[in-house]
């Protein structure tokens, strides 16, 4: 074993155990509505860095030191959308808020239900599941395979203890952990941004502003409208709503949760143009991350940190979505008698997160292409940003069995329309990609306005 390879061991293993610390001393101290929610008194750099570091995953290390081994700067249409996707939060989230609170909802599932039926809600519900689950998939994908660049081992060594560390805090601290972990990791993925100090790139491929429009017009409103989505669509996003101590948390650090994510988001292509003269012309955009670890061209120490905040990127976004399958299994799907108390919901919860780990982590071994399938993946969960949003404006205003058949049937002929042009390819095009999204504004509209016409019951909005 090399010293680079050692020093990057040791720092691994720091963290690991940093981490496994930080779950046992919240565990102590939080209530069951700390576990549950984050006792609804999350802060503004907590919601900040919860967010910011919870949308930079595993796939976005990859997606983004590949544009700037590749494409520069084009890459940076994608947050112009979710810019946008932020700032309507900071209006429609404080009234969703209030709601929340009232009605002690934990998952956007429950305001589903009462807005629109149990249909809707457990339609929306799988689709939430599945998409979760895919992206533990890949953050376990990610990790797993930097270890195996790293220490030359198999992926599945370093999925499983990833895995493992991700598991023990969860299991004893929920999503107060969630959030106590997210912030740690926000830091150390922001101070990313420094290393160019000491691994530079060259001030042409900085300056290159032009870049920008290397990907083309088509290209460039495709990944704007797959941010836009993408921020609208997150179960896990509108936990952070929910969760919020108060309305100016949401308007305030959603945005600024964004510029965050931006430079993140850059310091991956600056250190993606410092590695692209070292690269060969055979090693393609999708797999040149992982050959950093392989060459001598990085300074150990700053390799070493490296490796830890990819570690961080990728479990600051698996506890996200490990809790969000949990809080949506236990509250959209499961009985009363099951989930009913806090005690059992913290239980029910306990033990899914556990399976969830190691299901993902056998699912993990089967990725080949990742950034294709997180893009698949997340066009299907496109088709529930309308659903979404007519519920955060208190639509439809009534509540009947037709309209609720009526969106559940709208979303059901999205996803099959989505199903449709997976297999005919048509993701290729990024234009495309939102083609389910769009389709699902104009059903969930036909559905809520065909619904109104019965005889139905008033929502109260509070």
């Amino acid at each position: 074993m090399t010293s680079t390879q050692i020093v990057t061991l040791v720092a691994i293993t720091l963290y690991f155990i940093a981490m496994i610390i930080v779950g046992i001393i919240a565990s102590r101290k939080e209530t069951h509505q700390d576990f549950i929610i984050g006792n609804r008194d999350v802060g503004y750099i907590p919601t900040i860095g919860s967010l910011a570091s919870s949308f930079r995953d595993g796939m976005g290390i990859i997606f983004w030191f590949g544009f700037g081994v590749a494409a520069g700067y084009g890459g940076l249409w994608l947050f112009v959308g979710a810019m946008l996707g932020l700032i309507v939060y900071t209006y429609i989230g404080p009234s969703v808020r209030k709601i929340a609170k009232t009605n002690n909802y934990v998952t956007i599932g429950e305001m589903l239900r009462v807005r629109y039926g149990v249909i809707t809600e457990r339609t929306t519900a799988l689709i939430i599941v599945f998409f979760a689950l895919m992206m533990i998939a890949v953050q376990l994908f990610v990790a797993g395979n930097v270890f195996s660049a790293i220490l030359g081992i198999s992926a599945w060594v370093g999925i499983a203890l990833v895995a493992a560390v991700v598991a023990f805090y969860l299991y004893f601290g929920g999503y107060g952990t969630v959030i106590k972990t997210d912030v740690i990791q926000f830091f150390l993925i922001i101070s990313l941004i420094m290393t160019p100090l000491f691994f530079t790139p060259s001030k042409e491929a900085v300056m290159n502003f032009s870049s920008i429009s290397s990907l083309g017009f088509e290209s460039s409103m495709g990944l704007a409208l797959i941010g836009f989505f993408y921020m609208l669509s997150g179960a896990e996003t509108w936990q952070r709503v929910f969760s919020a101590r108060n309305d100016n948390v949401i308007r305030y650090s959603f945005p600024i949760a964004g510029v965050f994510l931006i430079i993140m988001t850059l310091s991956l292509i600056f250190l993606g143009m410092a590695s692209a003269p070292f690269m060969g012309d055979a090693i393609g955009a999708d797999n040149a991350f992982y050959e950093i670890f392989k060459g001598d061209f990085v300074p150990s120490a700053l390799l070493a940190f490296i490796a830890v905040v990819v570690m961080a990127i990728c479990m600051s976004t698996l506890d996200t979505q490990c809790y969000l399958v949990a809080s949506t299994l236990g509250k959209n799907f499961m009985p009363e008698h099951i989930t009913g108390t806090r005690e059992s919901y913290v239980r029910f919860s306990q033990i899914v997160i556990v399976l969830i780990l190691a299901g993902m982590s056998a699912i993990a071994l089967t990725i080949s292409d990742v950034i294709v399938f997180a893009i698949n993946a997340a066009s299907l969960l496109f088709v529930l940003a309308p659903v979404y949003l007519y519920a955060a404006f208190n639509y439809p205003k009534t509540k009947n069995r037709k309209t609720d058949a009526l969106v559940s049937i709208g979303v059901a002929l999205n996803t099959i329309f989505y199903i449709y042009m997976f297999i005919g390819g048509a993701f290729e095009n990024l234009l495309m990609v939102s083609a389910p999204a769009f389709c699902s504004i104009i059903l969930t509209s036909i559905a809520i306005y065909m619904g109104q016409k019965d005889n139905s019951v008033r929502i109260s909005s509070t």
